[in-house]
């Protein structure tokens, strides 16, 4: 008799902001669908102090795989559990180098979960190809929607992802120039001290009101995003489309720097949420001053982004899924 389709769900966390709590309700959208669900997870490589580094709590009823051995792994698990397809969540297109490696008769598809500066074609094809990073991903309905203590005494500007130095300088520049007037407001960087960039904030003259904080765990993140003026995100590495859809549930601005993330300027600029000139394609001082000052187009702005949050739900996404995963072939399993 034919049985519940078994789908191994991947998640690799292979993108700044990435972090097992996603899987879970990853998850419970494929559940949502009728299938039955095993959980693994891959660390990438040399990115255990990063925000879903060593400083979270340990989620239960997830298989967790290394890196070198991920793919190998994966494959002992659908042969042991007789798996009928794969789901493999990554920032990487169409799963990267490691989704190569998967046996070609398994049923496979990719779940974006960020963006990358990367151009190269993956071996899976999209869940949903029409759905940018954003709108294909999943917020954890159990974050704290109340009020919490700021890990910050006083008003702040979020710098959400790590900076290159040519970044950085576009960055410093363009905030000192806004916050010229407001000595109030700092810039914490939740990313480790860098000389360079400690120079860089010399240069620009804010050398006292740049912080680097280290990187911060997903259960202190919603308290950095919640409390904070504006959040800036870049692509030196991929970053996780979670991380810009739960600031933007949070209600805080975001805006992206450098050219490399275009991709995710553009995707705020689709969703509404930007208030900026549109024709401008590099961060201008004046709308990380209207970020600082909330003004109205700002409030606007964050709006449309809290409405744009709230459209990601387990349901919507399993309606957008079914075109892919509705067509999956149901087989007997010997008992």
């Amino acid at each position: 008799m034919a049985t519940t389709q078994r789908i191994l769900l991947v998640e690799h966390l292979d993108a700044v902001g990435s972090s097992l709590t996603d899987l879970r309700p990853r998850a419970q959208v494929l559940r949502n669908m009728g299938f039955d669900v095993r959980m693994a997870a891959i660390a990438a490589e040399g990115e255990g102090d990063l925000q879903h580094g060593n400083a979270e709590r340990r989620q239960s009823g997830i298989e967790h795989y290394d890196e070198p051995r991920g793919t190998e792994l994966v494959r002992r698990a659908i042969e042991t559990w007789n798996a009928d397809a794969v789901v493999w969540a990554s920032s990487a297109p169409g799963g990267g180098e490691a989704a190569h490696e998967l046996d070609p008769v398994i049923a496979a598809w990719w779940w974006p979960s960020g963006w990358t500066t990367s151009r190269a074609s993956g071996p899976l094809a999209c869940l949903a190809p029409e759905l940018g990073p954003g709108e294909a991903c999943v917020l954890d309905g159990e974050r704290p929607k109340s009020a919490r203590l700021s890990l910050w005494d006083g008003p702040y500007a979020l710098v959400a992802s790590p900076l290159k130095p040519a970044d950085a300088e576009h960055l410093f520049d363009g905030f000192a120039r806004a916050a010229d007037q407001r000595d109030e407001i700092d810039l914490v960087l939740l990313d480790h001290p860098d000389p360079e960039l400690e120079s860089l904030a010399r240069t620009a003259g804010i050398a006292q009101r740049v912080h680097f904080v280290g990187p911060a765990p997903r259960e202190a993140e919603h308290a950095w995003l919640q409390h904070a003026r504006a959040t800036f995100v870049t692509l030196q590495r991929p970053l996780a489309a979670g991380l810009v859809m739960r600031t933007l549930a949070a209600g805080c601005p975001v805006m992206a720097v450098g050219q490399a993330a275009e991709p995710v300027r553009l995707w705020l600029g689709t969703q509404g949420v930007t208030w900026g000139r549109p024709e401008r394609s590099r961060l201008a001082w004046d709308t990380v001053a209207e970020a600082l000052a909330r003004t109205p187009a700002v409030e606007t702005a964050i709006a449309r982004g809290r409405a744009c949050a709230a459209a990601c739900t387990n349901s919507t996404l399993a309606a957008r899924f079914g075109a892919v995963l509705g067509g999956l072939e149901r087989r007997d399993r010997a008992a």
